[in-house]
């Protein structure tokens, strides 16, 4: 029977089973940790740092001072991407979005050099709500918080500036005008679609059912877009399951089917079947959608939006005021907020407040029960 292994001083398994080891060490009095690979390479690297510093040869080749910012944010992604990380972030797409604009503009920048100024003015650059350079921030703070725990970076200059104030812009929701305006407009590229477009035709007719899908749970977009029939819709059960890798609170959401939401669904199994049937097996790559599993068979709807909203002459109206008028309607018919908050997937009570408003005719209506 082999012997067991013996463990070595300064080297270990951050992630118990993950197969990624760490060495551990000092340098001028400073405590350094660098993450190697597997066992064996990192007790090799170890055993070369201890020969190296007794032997007076030792120095510290740090990239740790001098790495860059671009390879910083690598090693972060790196890092969310790990399976085996037990902290890693539910959402990964959002942050490597940001993480592309950090290194475009900072690219081989020492990342110890990167002064709170900059950050700040790059932020205010970027053209974008306040909100949202809070976003960037907090994604270049994680960055620089996970340098220092691995010991590449001393500094997280992200710390030393303040978040941007955040305006809640007014309450918006889709009035029912609007709604049959919108209705009106996807209807009529329908009917204006050659019959000879079999496949444009197919794709058309899945707007309004986007629509009514949305209305019908207030399920955020990426949520709306991602669901899969197999994984999340359970039709005979008439209920939509989101695990909690899919949600904001990290809770398990459940979302009952209405009888619009069925028929919506009923229709895209027809319409995805019709689509199998005429797509080009030869040439998959140029096709708009391909039947993939998902109940959605576009991942971005801005495109369509855009143009629906412009053709029926409606402003300023977001694809997420969509699940805010989702909230509003349970409201308007007499839900309790907790209901909505639940059925919304909040994790506050005072979000759900915030969603669900009430207009000025309710607001009208019952305080005339006030009247004596």
């Amino acid at each position: 029977m082999p012997r067991k292994r013996n463990d070595v001083a300064g080297v270990f398994e951050k992630y118990p089973g993950s197969g990624i080891w760490y060495v551990r060490y000092r340098v001028n009095g400073k405590n350094v940790r660098r993450k190697i690979g597997d066992r064996i390479k990192a007790e090799k690297e170890h055993a070369s740092i201890l020969l190296s510093k007794s032997s007076g040869e030792y120095i510290h080749v740090n990239a740790v001072r001098g790495i860059t910012l671009s390879d910083l944010s690598d090693k972060y992604l790196a890092h969310i991407d790990n399976e085996a990380n037990p902290v890693r972030p539910r959402d990964t797409y959002g942050p490597k979005i940001k993480v592309r604009a950090i290194k475009a503009t900072f690219k081989d920048r020492p990342a110890a050099s990167v002064q709170p100024a900059e950050i700040r003015n790059w932020l205010m650059g970027l053209g974008v709500a306040p909100g949202t350079m809070n976003r960037y921030r907090s994604v270049l703070s994680s960055i620089y918080r996970y340098g220092k725990e691995e010991s590449f970076v001393t500094v997280n200059p992200v710390r030393d500036m303040k978040q941007f104030r955040v305006e809640l812009p007014n309450p918006r929701w889709l009035q029912q005008e609007e709604e049959r305006d919108i209705r009106a407009t996807l209807q009529r590229w329908i009917t204006e679609c050659p019959t000879e477009h079999k496949v444009t035709k197919l794709y058309l007719r899945c707007h309004p059912l986007e629509l009514t899908f949305a209305l019908g749970t207030g399920l955020r977009k990426r949520n709306q877009y991602s669901i899969r029939w197999d994984n999340h819709i359970d039709l005979p059960g008439r209920t939509i399951h989101l695990p909690p890798s899919m949600t904001k609170t990290g809770k398990q959401l459940d979302i009952p089917i209405i009888d619009s939401v069925y028929n919506a669904l009923l229709e895209m199994q027809e319409i995805q079947a019709d689509l199998d049937g005429l797509l080009p097996r030869e040439d998959e790559s140029r096709v708009r959608m391909m039947p993939d599993g998902r109940v959605f068979l576009i991942s971005e709807n801005r495109e369509w939006w855009k143009q629906a909203l412009k053709e029926s002459k409606i402003k300023n109206l977001r694809w997420h005021d969509l699940r805010h008028t989702f909230a509003t309607r349970l409201v308007a018919a007499g839900t309790h907020l907790s209901i909505v908050q639940k059925a919304c997937g909040h994790s506050s009570h005072n979000t759900t407040t915030r969603y669900a408003h009430v207009d000025d005719s309710q607001l009208r209506a019952a305080m005339s029960r006030l009247s004596i």
